[in-house]
C-alpha cells in the first residue's frame, strides 16, 4: 500500500520507518504544498497520513482541500497531531481519523488498518 505521509517534524521519519518496516511503501512530503504536489503523482496513494501543524498551511486546511477535491475526496486521512482534543471534530471514524502525539505503535498500526479495510 502507497502512503503519502506530509509531516515536517522527526515524526515523519519514525513514521516512514513503521510504515516501511510493516511493508507499505511511504513516500515523505515535509510541508503542505510538497505534500500536494506528491499527491498529484502517480501511483496516487491509498493513505494519507498527515501533520495537524504544518509549516506552510495548517493540516485541516489540506484536509478540506482535499475533500474537495473530487479525485481526492475519498481518500482514507489519518492525522497526527499534539492537539488531538482541538482536533477530534475532524475525526469522522470512517474516512478521516485523528491520532495524539504522542502515540502507541500499536495503535497507528491498527488505525491504518482500519482505514485501508474499506
Amino acid at each position: 500500500m502507497r502512503v503519502l505521509i506530509v509531516e515536517d517534524s522527526r515524526v515523519g521519519q519514525l513514521l516512514r520507518a513503521v510504515l516501511q518496516r510493516d511493508g507499505h511503501e511511504p513516500v515523505l512530503a515535509e510541508d503542505g504544498e510538497n505534500g500536494w504536489t506528491l499527491l498529484g503523482q502517480a501511483p496516487a496513494p491509498d493513505l494519507v497520513v498527515l501533520d495537524r501543524m504544518l509549516p506552510d498551511m495548517d493540516g485541516a486546511d489540506f484536509l478540506g482541500r482535499l475533500r474537495g477535491d473530487a479525485r481526492t475526496a475519498e481518500l482514507p486521512v489519518l492525522m497526527v497531531t499534539a492537539s488531538a482534543q482541538a482536533s477530534a471534530h475532524l475525526d469522522d471514524g470512517a474516512l478521516t481519523r485523528v491520532l495524539g502525539k504522542p502515540f502507541d505503535l500499536g495503535e497507528l498500526r491498527a488505525l491504518v488498518a482500519s482505514l485501508t479495510d474499506h
